[in-house]
């Protein structure tokens, strides 16, 4: 099997993603930040740019998860270039690396599936559509450029990662909050599209794309639904009971700011494009998804 390299491999994806491949027989190496007892783990500095290059020689597939979280924090200047900063700036550090990797065959990078930004959610968005004109379609925008730069040595394959659902990270814990209280939490009027995929399909996709040699752009959405919908169907799997309460716009836009939009607003994607490469998806609905997480 390949050897893989991962950066950003130590985070809710990341983790997820490691254990799937080994577990195909990949031999994976993470980079990372901090030192480490792990035998797979790898420390690098992507703002001083230093590498252990002897430890890593054998990439044949590079992996790039980086990226500071979308709706953490508030966008503030500050913030704005740190978002871009953790995904453009460390791609185009990752591709000074990869030009000194003799064996590298293919580099897969993360990527948003909110590229085309926020709409009524008539239009189902394929890959080849355009970039929205909002700060986070844009930010996919340079980011996936930067990603384009590995075409002059390998191909790329870009996945637009959807909201990711699973145990112990990833959106779930966010969304469980107001129902924990009682408060089923839909958010505005709560018909904005959400597009969402279990973690294990979202790791399992990664591994296709890898073994299958992919190249382009893809989404990688199982479904998509309405922020009410979620809502009801994470309730029904918590088996909580809940009162009726919609958080308001004004809300989330004063505690938020322009971050808000990311919950606010929506659109819906086209998986079919990755169907037709030949990927199923084992989680396609809600229910499957939330029983998978909570009652498996």
């Amino acid at each position: 099997m390949k050897n893989v390299l991962i950066a950003g491999g130590t985070g809710f994806i990341g983790r997820s993603l490691v254990i799937e491949l080994e577990s195909a027989g990949y031999k994976v190496k993470v980079l990372s930040r901090r030192d480490s007892a792990k035998p797979n783990t790898v420390k690098w500095n992507p703002e001083t740019k230093e590498f252990p290059i002897n430890q890593i020689q054998d990439t044949e597939i590079l992996i790039n998860l980086c990226g500071e979280g979308i709706a953490e924090k508030r966008w503030t200047e500050k913030r704005r270039d740190e978002l871009i900063h953790s995904r453009v700036d460390v791609t185009n550090t990752l591709f000074e690396l990869g030009k000194q990797l003799p064996r590298l065959e293919q580099y897969i990078s993360a990527s948003g599936i909110n590229a085309y930004g926020f709409d009524d959610g008539l239009q189902i968005h394929e890959e080849q559509d355009e970039y929205g004109s909002d700060f986070v379609s844009q930010l996919v925008k340079k980011w996936e450029s930067a990603a384009d730069q590995f075409k002059a040595i390998v191909p790329v394959t870009k996945l637009r990662i959807a909201l990711v659902l699973g145990r112990n990270g990833g959106a779930l814990k966010a969304l469980e909050a107001p129902i924990n209280f009682g408060v089923k939490g839909v958010v505005g009027n709560g018909i904005q599209q959400v597009s969402w995929v279990h973690i294990d399909d979202l790791t399992r996709l990664f591994r296709f794309a890898a073994s299958n040699k992919l190249d382009g752009v893809y989404n990688t959405n199982a479904e998509n639904c309405s922020n009410y919908e979620l809502m009801t169907a994470l309730c029904k799997a918590r088996k909580k009971k809940t009162w009726w309460t919609y958080i308001p716009r004004f809300v989330l836009k004063l505690v938020l700011g322009e971050s808000s939009d990311i919950v606010l607003k929506g659109a819906r994607a086209s998986n079919e494009k990755i169907k037709n490469e030949g990927f199923s998806f084992q989680f396609d609905t809600l229910d499957k998804a939330l029983q998978s997480i909570y009652w498996s």
